[in-house]
């Protein structure tokens, strides 16, 4: 790699995007001017041609898109490099290549995609112009996840026996880090906990710590008469007793505010990922994509 010291933002990044172009044997045109657009470093030679725009200094939405418009219309792509947000750009967008770079304490420059990851702004831009970051409308889990379970108590309304119930603290995450919360995913049912791969985690812990003398009852479909309708549920272990979804909920909320007591932290393998509508350019560490 070079060395980009005592130079500016402005020629760091544009040098930076002919030395990775370089490193992949295509081509690097430096103030390349088209059809009513210039490009700070113009690459003709990939599949689809990209123009890079290094826009340090503001620049409206509206200002932005209009100069992307003309990329869009000469079969180009237009990615955009940013120090500061744009004003009134509230998500990522397909026809809209835009990212933030940052300049950190060491040599390098790094590309900041939220809160899904920091990556060298040198390895990013690699990646960029072999199409290996790809924008995705969802985020989706991978497979494999780190659950954290935290159990607490709530007394039959019923019977008055003690019973131990459970949820699930913190996000799942996709291969590319984007955060999916579990009550805003999109799946089948209505709540995380009730899903066979988290109640068969909760159940081994309750199994394998007897000393702790949790008493959780059998996660099924009950009838509500609140709702006049059956759906599934926490209930009392010793009268079956329903637990409804809204006081389960507001114990829930009580306890997420304070700290917990009783946890249990494992990795698991989901039976069937989720999704949440979170438009992103998917730049995953593997080569699952998100949909």
């Amino acid at each position: 790699m070079e060395d980009f010291r005592n130079i500016s933002n402005h020629d760091r990044i544009q040098l930076e995007i002919v030395s990775a172009c370089r490193d992949l044997g295509i081509e690097a045109v430096q103030e390349h001017c088209g059809k009513g657009w210039r490009a700070d470093v113009f690459v003709p030679n990939n599949d689809k041609p990209i123009a890079f725009e290094i826009q340090l200094s503001p620049q409206t939405l509206k200002r932005t898109l209009e100069r992307q418009s003309k990329y869009i219309r000469d079969g180009i792509i237009g990615c955009w490099f940013f120090e500061n947000p744009v004003s009134k750009l509230n998500e990522e967008r397909p026809d809209l290549p835009l990212f933030y770079v940052e300049d950190t304490t060491g040599s390098n420059l790094q590309v900041n995609l939220g809160d899904r990851r920091k990556v060298d702004l040198h390895t990013f831009l690699k990646y960029f112009i072999s199409n290996s970051i790809q924008f995705k409308p969802f985020a989706i889990t991978k497979k494999k996840q780190i659950v954290n379970l935290v159990f607490y108590e709530m007394e039959c309304w019923k019977c008055h026996a003690l019973n131990h119930l459970f949820y699930v603290d913190g996000p799942f995450h996709s291969a590319c880090n984007a955060k999916i919360k579990p009550e805003e995913a999109l799946w089948e049912s209505n709540s995380i906990e009730y899903r066979p791969e988290i109640i068969e985690l909760a159940q081994q812990f309750i199994e394998s710590r007897k000393d702790l003398n949790l008493k959780l009852g059998e996660i099924k479909k009950r009838y509500s008469k609140t709702v006049e309708s059956s759906y599934t549920s926490f209930g009392c272990y010793n009268c079956d007793s329903i637990f409804g979804d809204w006081f389960v909920m507001e114990a829930k909320i009580d306890l997420m505010y304070g700290p917990n007591e009783l946890t249990h932290k494992q990795e698991i393998e989901l039976k069937d990922s989720f999704k949440l509508p979170i438009p992103h350019w998917c730049f995953p560490d593997s080569n699952q994509y998100c949909g």
